[in-house]
């Protein structure tokens, strides 16, 4: 008795499958009728070079120049900083031996240093420290080692230069950086504390 109500369940699910299959392949017609209209309002071509130069002039009206601003995002300034700060500071020996040609090939170093305090509340500290770098390379040009080691001098002092470089042990017991990503990476100051 169980099998046979299980024989006609399982042929009533057969045959509502089969029904459904086959509805679901049978075409359905919709008779709709749509009817398009087409209308035009009398334009002449004067109103509507007017209408459209309106419509562009409106969207343009609120397009402004693209602001590129990536150079004055704080991590682009701390990388320009520390790397080309660094490069300034490591020119104390050659100052202070008057190695003229040192502190000459280093004038891209000084350039970019200065072009890192692009904020527009460091933009007086920029002027200061543009006017005293050009006192470097006067110096260092006219072959002045004593102008050249007061102007260096007082370049430090305003500048604001990374500190210096860990050396010996604190070296070995610091973490400079935590990605490759960092600027400190694969410098000097790309230190990493190990157990």
């Amino acid at each position: 008795r169980k099998k046979l109500y299980l024989l006609k369940m399982r042929s009533f699910i057969v045959a509502l499958a089969l029904l459904a299959s086959a509805s679901a392949f049978s075409p359905t017609i919709l008779r709709s009728r749509s009817t398009v209209s087409m209308s035009v309002e009398n334009v002449d071509r004067r109103d509507m070079l007017a209408k459209t130069a309106g419509v562009l002039g409106g969207v343009f009206a609120g397009a402004q120049a693209a602001n590129a601003d990536g150079a004055v995002s704080l991590a682009t300034m701390s990388r320009s900083r520390g790397i080309y700060g660094t490069r300034v500071a490591n020119l104390a020996g050659a100052v202070e031996k008057g190695d003229f040609e040192a502190v000459l090939a280093e004038k891209n170093a000084f350039v970019l240093f200065n072009n890192a305090n692009s904020l527009p509340k460091l933009k007086e500290a920029k002027k200061v420290n543009a006017k005293k770098q050009e006192a470097i390379f006067a110096a260092a040009a006219a072959g002045d080692k004593a102008a050249l080691k007061s102007a260096y001098a007082d370049y430090i002092k305003t500048a604001d230069l990374p500190n210096p470089v860990y050396k010996g042990k604190d070296a070995a017991y610091s973490q400079g950086y935590s990605s490759d990503y960092d600027w400190r990476a694969r410098t000097d100051r790309g230190t990493i504390y190990v157990r």
